[in-house]
């Protein structure tokens, strides 16, 4: 059965994932876009629009076109304040709403972080986080601790310890 959801909501999965990426690209640009000049912001904006046009021009199922039309306005969006010199970092950052709200709209992760700890337990009557018992050791590891201080190498190495060093001997240092 998860296979079939798999194959189902793969196209979903996989679109959120690009969406992910161009949104985490405009996000950089917003908050780099102070700091930079009009031609690197130009030729980055430009980057992110073919980012977006690589996108469109995939095939994708008809359940995904609502979602390819919004990336589509915002990505000409783009290149007209490009093109008409318009407030380039406004429009960045009205792009990053929009692709904020796509992400949102698609409900699939942008990203495979996860989290494997489960949450502190909290005490129900005032809401913090309740105290470990210390009268209990912390649990100890079966593995490298126990193992205890390596000894060095003995015999098989080949290596007397007591030889001296292969770079041989400069002799005095009178004739400095």
């Amino acid at each position: 059965m998860r296979f079939k959801q798999f194959i189902l909501n793969e196209a979903q999965a996989y679109l959120g994932q690009k969406v992910g990426d161009i949104l985490t690209a405009t996000h950089e640009l917003r908050d780099d876009s102070k700091n930079m000049g009009t031609r690197d912001l130009t030729r980055f904006s430009e980057r992110i629009v073919n980012q977006i046009r690589r996108i469109l021009h995939s095939n994708w199922p008809r359940e995904e076109k609502k979602h390819l039309l919004t990336l589509q306005k915002v990505g000409v969006a783009l290149m007209k304040s490009i093109e008409d010199k318009d407030d380039l970092p406004g429009t960045i950052a009205g792009a990053a709403g929009t692709l904020e709200k796509l992400v949102a709209d698609l409900g699939v992760p942008i990203h495979k972080l996860a989290t494997t700890d489960k949450a502190p337990e909290q005490d129900d009557e005032t809401g913090t986080d309740k105290p470990q018992d210390q009268s209990t050791p912390p649990p100890t590891s079966s593995t490298i601790d126990k193992a205890g201080p390596v000894p060095p190498p003995t015999g098989g190495t080949g290596q007397d310890l007591a030889a001296k060093p292969l770079g041989g001997s400069s002799g005095p240092m009178d004739a400095f």
